[in-house]
């Protein structure tokens, strides 16, 4: 971790807790990371409820992918996309706020006799998650800085949070990498790796601008660095089966390079 983030993250902890979303690993069981994130989280702020609802195209519903504060069996499956504030978020890309249970078909069952939950009140935020301006689902928790009429925070917190969820979710749904495109001009491809970075980095830095102090700004380029070469070096690790010579030899770094990084990263070898 960059000495400067440190700095910063004392008195800007939602950068912190979003910094340190970003290291955590999905290793093939959704719910499980999904409870990871919420859980981290939480360390930051009471949440007492949240669900990830994923777009299911061919059956055009969104179905529960992800679940914290109610068991499964006690949690409506899904809903259509039809009606209510979940397909408008999805639709609008936009940032709402749920107001009313009973208007939201997800929930017009769990509010009566025995599935009533506690956990579940509104008013509660809602945001789109978006990979690459297509909309995949809608993340929506409890209030993070306590229940009141006007959620912005949650809503601008929230909206930053689901840029670094995109990734995993969109992995996930794929159930697969997508598939490297045939080989072409190597100066292309890289032109078109540098507009997707730059495209999401602007992303980043605009929604962390609120949460870094000004004199503590200096600190986001050495965190997004960091971040990106924790990526790179788990990508590269991963797709040599952890053999770190061979690791260092695809990034074009010397191993004991690699292992300083890996070393300050906290990047772990298996």
């Amino acid at each position: 971790m960059a000495p400067q983030f440190i700095a910063a993250s004392r008195s800007n902890p939602e950068l912190k807790c979003l910094y340190e979303i970003s290291l955590l690993s999905y290793r093939g069981h959704f719910q499980d990371y999904f409870l990871d994130v919420i859980r981290k989280l939480s360390e930051y702020f009471p949440v007492d409820y949240s669900v990830l609802l994923l777009y299911d195209s061919q059956k055009d519903v969104f179905s529960v992918e992800g679940l914290y504060g109610i068991r499964r069996e006690d949690h409506p499956p899904g809903c259509g996309r039809r009606t209510g504030v979940i397909p408008r978020v999805f639709e609008s890309r936009q940032a709402m706020v749920l107001q009313n249970l009973n208007q939201e078909p997800l929930f017009q069952e769990i509010g009566k006799g025995a599935k009533r939950s506690e956990q579940i009140r509104c008013p509660m935020p809602l945001v789109p998650i978006l990979a690459d301006r297509v909309p995949l689902g809608v993340l929506m928790t409890s209030p993070l800085y306590g229940p009141r009429e006007d959620l912005a925070e949650d809503l601008q917190f929230l909206s930053m949070l689901s840029i670094i969820l995109s990734p995993v979710i969109r992995d996930f749904q794929a159930k697969k990498p997508e598939p490297l495109a045939k080989p072409d001009n190597p100066k292309l491809k890289f032109l078109r790796l540098e507009e997707s970075l730059e495209t999401k980095l602007t992303e980043v830095l605009d929604k962390l601008a609120p949460y870094a102090e000004p004199k503590a700004r200096t600190g986001i380029l050495d965190d997004i660095i960091a971040v990106v070469e924790r990526i790179l070096i788990k990508s590269a690790l991963e797709k040599v089966h952890y053999v770190q010579t061979a690791a260092a030899q695809l990034l074009g770094i010397n191993r004991n390079t690699l292992r300083k990084k890996m070393k300050d990263l906290k990047i772990k070898t298996r």
